[in-house]
């Protein structure tokens, strides 16, 4: 009965207690449903969403960001500093083990009498073991440790990050490259047209006006292309700088957005996205490290206890007989007067575990209007294409009888212009809203944490 009764005690000391409050989820008002959404539809995470688009160069453009990348490459040290303050933290429930060697050579040389020598040498090993009585170190611990889960979920925002930016910059370097396309061919159909007008005012058919005009509209057309072809330039350094490349080494095969397909994006529920975001899940893990930074600091009232035990072994001259000596000790350490420090301490990791409470509750509810404002581009810019492509239609078959019009000379040359201009604005919007719907589908795989695509 009393050898049960010390091991029981001797557990309990070893192991000690908790001082760290329970951790519950800070609750959040949900939406039952995506107020966006049509219909609800069962579907599988999707960490590789990208791939939805059907494009091989995108995955690979992707696949270089994530290996060359410098911020997600200095992400990467950030957890390996984030596992060693872990490895750092553990250590404290282990023992301490010391070693000590000393080795010394004296000379005694007397005015008279015959000269000495005297040689030591002393070999020490010491161990100390800490009691965690109250769960301080265990505290430290845990708080370490949902640090090295927050900086994984981190490493997962800046990964879903950079797959969004070299997505949407793939998007508009091709999008770039269909509104030049599309300028060229208007300056080739403008420059026809003013070749037309001059060939009129010879004849005297047409005036200086309508030749001016034109000259005017060709102008305006040759300075959009300009434009964007510095615009061109511009996205690939971009694209190159995600890619962790300098710039002027990234080039596209492709130079437009046909073939490129919008995946179906199912959304989910919304609570879905309080385990799929890692943002939303890094923040949970810095409230799980301030419950635990709280136990520690609770921890501080109360005595800790250490265990030493030393040996070691003294040999005056190395031919004689050797002294060892065995040592078992144990400090006892109590605050009695802190001038209100650990009070302080307390009270300051108390009101960070509130404030990190708060933020938890901010992200959640912006992550929902990210979500929200994410469907609702997705269903508008959806519409808004549709729309845009039949007005592109109209105005290209517009400017197609307007020129023939024109040449039969049954219209003034202005309608000409207005119909010429009508086409060029078209076009050009119906490409930028083409861009649009396939940024709004990041967009949205962004918000929802990754994506679901059914």
């Amino acid at each position: 009965m009393k050898h049960t009764l010390i091991t029981s005690l001797s557990v309990i000391l070893l192991s000690g207690c908790t001082l760290s409050p329970d951790y519950t989820r800070p609750i959040v008002e949900t939406p039952s449903q995506w107020s966006s959404q049509q219909t609800q539809t069962t579907s599988m995470a999707a960490y590789d969403w990208w791939t939805g688009f059907n494009s091989e160069e995108l995955n690979a453009l992707i696949t270089q960001g994530l290996e060359n990348n410098t911020d997600i490459n200095a992400g990467v040290r950030r957890i390996e500093q984030a596992r060693a303050s872990l490895k750092i933290a553990g250590a404290s429930l282990l023992p301490n083990i010391d070693g000590s060697a000393n080795v010394s050579r004296s000379k005694n040389n007397p005015e008279s009498g015959q000269t000495s020598y005297n040689s030591n040498l002393g070999l020490g090993v010491s161990v100390a073991y800490e009691l965690d009585l109250f769960g301080a170190n265990r505290a430290n611990i845990d708080s370490a440790s949902a640090g090295y889960q927050a900086s994984l979920y981190d490493q997962e925002s800046l990964k879903l990050s950079l797959m969004g930016d070299v997505a949407v910059g793939y998007f508009t370097l091709l999008n770039l490259h269909e509104r030049l396309k599309i300028a060229n061919n208007n300056l080739e159909n403008g420059r026809e047209i003013l070749r037309i007008i001059r060939a009129r005012v010879r004849e005297g058919v047409e005036s200086d006006l309508e030749l001016s005009q034109q000259k005017s509209a060709v102008a305006s057309v040759e300075a959009t292309r300009v434009s964007i072809i510095e615009q061109i330039k511009n996205a690939e350094n971009a694209l190159a700088l995600l890619l962790g490349k300098p710039p002027q080494s990234v080039f596209t095969d492709k130079k437009e957005l046909d073939g490129i397909t919008i995946p179906a994006i199912a959304s989910g529920q919304p609570s879905d996205l309080l385990e799929r975001r890692p943002d939303l899940l890094s923040a949970e893990q810095d409230l799980r490290a301030a419950n635990a930074d709280i136990g520690a600091a609770r921890a501080a009232f109360f005595p800790s206890i250490t265990l030493g035990l030393s040996d070691s072994v003294s040999i005056a001259g190395f031919g004689d007989p050797s002294i060892t000596a065995l040592g078992i000790s144990s400090s006892l350490i109590a605050p009695i007067f802190s001038a209100g420090r650990l009070d302080a301490s307390l009270e300051q990791v108390t009101a960070r575990q509130l404030e990190l409470v708060e933020i938890y509750k901010g992200s959640v509810l912006t992550a929902f209007q990210e979500v929200e404002n994410a469907l609702a581009a997705v269903r508008s810019a959806q519409d808004r294409e549709i729309a845009l492509k039949t007005t592109m239609e109209q105005a290209r078959l517009a400017y197609t009888l307007s020129k023939k019009r024109y040449d039969a000379g049954s219209i003034d040359y202005q309608t000409l212009l207005d119909t010429q201009n009508a086409q060029l604005s078209a076009e050009d919007t119906y490409a930028q809203a083409r861009l649009a719907r396939l940024t709004s589908a990041v967009n949205l795989f962004k918000a929802l944490g990754g994506g679901w695509v059914s």
